[in-house]
């Protein structure tokens, strides 16, 4: 979906990035993205030879590196990926895959490409992107439509059922077979309501519950769970307190109780071994997000985003027939900023790149005196010299301005920067670690020097 702030993948970035990428520019359409590939293809061919080698190139020549940036986690409120995070996109071989890093925290973000052994995961590893190849992958961008459900998807009756709160009975249109085994007394009764033995609209509500969190995609989940299932042909879903087993070559789906703690006694792993034919705990577990239908559906389904709101490229790969999208330019930096200053509100301008202030000469020229002597900055004297210097308190208008200007800089929202130079904003401000606005922005010169 569409990072929550503007600047993270400015659209400006994703038509500069979209042109060299489909021109067989690569290295020039990460350029334009800020995602610098740290790879020596080189070294790699010496020393894990010449397979190894292009298969690390051909990854790198499918790259969508504005559509990495789009889909990488990040912070909602500024926009900053998670910092210091390893996301494998591809494996490379037996034990290794291509990486994007992200940058720690307050850094510049630039993402980076690497080829690094794939060892076990960590708090610093999420396989997201393993999982899902669409979100970077230019072979893979139609595999969103097929786990939406297919070109009619915002009409499909299982979804449109799911959502609604019917979630057994989306199943069932979804061509399921679904068999509740919640309420049998060998998977126990922990966490399951009393009253559902009894009770058959008690019944009704503890499945829908208990179906509610997963949100399927129920057309996707045979070509999910492809070359997982083992000997029984089954696999598992695990939910909150709730575990689903499919077995998929004959859409049979049982929900049952999960042990609290992972503590299976031998009466529980010989009902397993009746009812399933091995053990569930070694049945192969399907991953949520596979499971899951995609997050961009579910929000489209909710209106909580238009078409609109979509990268460009997933746009066209759910909505073929419709112009767009049309994403609207980024809100101007603001120019006027209200403050305190004693008693009053006085209004501060950015104008002809300098701070103007709705004050006389005589009565600055007084104010830096009380200064001298030991006074204080406050109001509109502290928003012109704190802008330039990171030990003289801003008023709070004025620091939130400095911060969001530091933030477009380490976005590399370039464009926003440039328009709002243009627009009368004063470029020489430090920010809260000192750093001018030309040091904040060196790094874009670096990353993308076209």
């Amino acid at each position: 979906m569409r990072p929550m702030h503007q600047s993270a993948v400015p659209p400006k970035m994703i038509e500069r990035a979209t042109e060299r990428r489909l021109a067989g520019d690569w290295r020039g359409a990460c350029a334009a993205a800020y995602v610098t590939p740290a790879v020596d293809l080189g070294k790699l061919r010496q020393f894990h030879g010449a397979e190894f080698a292009e298969s690390v190139e051909s990854d790198l020549r499918h790259v969508i590196p504005d559509l990495l940036r789009w889909y990488l986690p990040r912070d909602p409120s500024t926009g900053r990926l998670n910092p210091g995070m390893r996301y494998p996109l591809s494996r490379i071989g037996d034990s290794h895959a291509l990486y994007a890093y992200t940058p720690p925290l307050h850094e510049p973000q630039c993402v980076q490409l690497r080829v690094a052994p794939l060892d076990n995961p960590g708090r610093n590893r999420d396989d997201t992107l393993l999982l899902l190849p669409e979100r970077w992958d230019s072979r893979r961008t139609t595999d969103l439509l097929a786990r939406c459900g297919g070109p009619d998807f915002l009409t499909s009756p299982p979804l449109l059922l799911d959502e609604s709160g019917h979630h057994a009975e989306a199943w069932s249109a979804a061509g399921y077979d679904l068999e509740v085994q919640l309420f049998q007394d060998r998977w126990g009764r922990d966490r399951v309501d009393p009253a559902a033995y009894t009770d058959p609209d008690r019944r009704r509500q503890a499945v829908d519950k208990a179906l509610s969190w997963l949100r399927p995609a129920y057309a996707y989940l045979p070509t999910a769970a492809q070359g997982l299932a083992g000997d029984p042909g089954l696999v598992r879903i695990d939910m909150r307190g709730r575990r689903l087993v499919l077995d998929l070559d004959s859409r049979r789906v049982r929900l049952l109780s999960r042990v609290p703690y992972h503590r299976e006694d031998d009466k529980r792993r010989r009902a397993e071994i009746e009812a399933f034919g091995a053990e569930l705990s070694k049945v192969p577990p399907l991953p949520l997000i596979q499971a899951r239908r995609p997050s961009e559906l579910t929000a489209l389904l909710r209106s909580e985003i238009s078409p609109n709101d979509l990268h460009p490229l997933i746009h066209q790969t759910l909505f073929p027939c419709r112009p767009g999208p049309h994403h609207p330019p980024r809100s101007p930096l603001r120019t006027t900023i209200k403050i305190r200053c004693g008693t009053a509100t006085h209004t501060v301008e950015m104008r002809d790149n300098q701070i103007v202030i709705p004050h006389t000469a005589d009565e600055i020229a007084r104010e830096r005196t009380l200064i001298a002597l030991g006074g204080t900055h406050i109001g509109c004297l502290a928003a012109v010299d704190g802008w330039s210097n990171p030990r003289v308190p801003m008023p709070r208008p004025m620091q939130r301005l400095r911060d969001e200007i530091t933030l477009l800089a380490q976005h590399g929202d370039t464009w926003t920067l440039d328009a709002a130079i243009s627009n009368g904003l004063d470029p020489n401000l430090r920010n809260s670690r000192g750093q001018t606005l030309t040091t904040l922005l060196e790094w874009t010169s670096q990353a993308n020097p076209s």
